[in-house]
């Protein structure tokens, strides 16, 4: 009998992070859907789910920091800029804590190119998310295509703010001919006539 115990402690242990992967990816995916729903009350809890159920899940944490982010323009004046500076503190650690997972460059590149100019993180956008490009440039397989089109439009908003006009160009040119027919095209052409 102690045995039979024993044994079905050891597989439960194996199973238990096959069980835990999966949940997290879904309460990411509810968040992220609550973001597109401009929801991020829902999206923050559906987060911090996520981060408590898996703390080694680089999407979990990085989504918790943008929704963090997202919620300062819920509210207003200085606790809005504590909500900016919270979700900027989760996506550093974010970054810190998994330097070789793409999706918290994606996250914090595009979040960063995001947020109103007084905030000064255009510059972290221009980094992050130039080093998600040239990460996909010199090994394609470890960063989705699906993500490069979002990638590229918010890297040259971040070139615009930065005041490299001709680099956004480069890089708003540079996903048209990449990615034709992204949802981000029209976004993309609109920036393009505005230089």
């Amino acid at each position: 009998m102690k045995y039979l115990a024993i044994a079905l402690l050891c597989f439960l242990a194996v199973l238990r992070p096959d069980h835990v992967e999966p949940q997290t990816a879904d309460l990411v995916v509810q968040g992220r859907q609550a973001l597109d729903a401009d929801r991020p009350d829902d999206a923050i809890a559906l987060f911090e789910k996520a981060v408590a159920a898996d703390p080694k899940s680089p999407a979990a944490l990085a989504w918790l920091g943008s929704a963090q982010v997202r919620k300062a323009a819920r509210v207003g004046g200085m606790e809005a800029a504590g909500w900016v500076k919270r979700g900027f503190d989760t996506l550093d650690e974010a970054v810190e804590r998994f330097p070789d997972a793409f999706v918290v460059y994606v996250v914090r590149g595009i979040t960063a190119a995001r947020v109103p100019d007084l905030f000064r993180k255009a510059e972290t956008a221009v980094r992050d998310l130039g080093r998600v490009v040239a990460l996909k440039d010199t090994q394609p397989q470890a960063v989705p295509d699906a993500v490069m089109p979002a990638v590229y439009l918010n890297l040259g908003l971040a070139y615009k703010k930065t005041g490299q006009p001709a680099a956004a160009r480069t890089a708003w040119e540079k996903a048209k001919a990449l990615y034709p027919a992204a949802p981000e095209a029209a976004a993309i052409d609109k920036e393009l006539r505005s230089l």
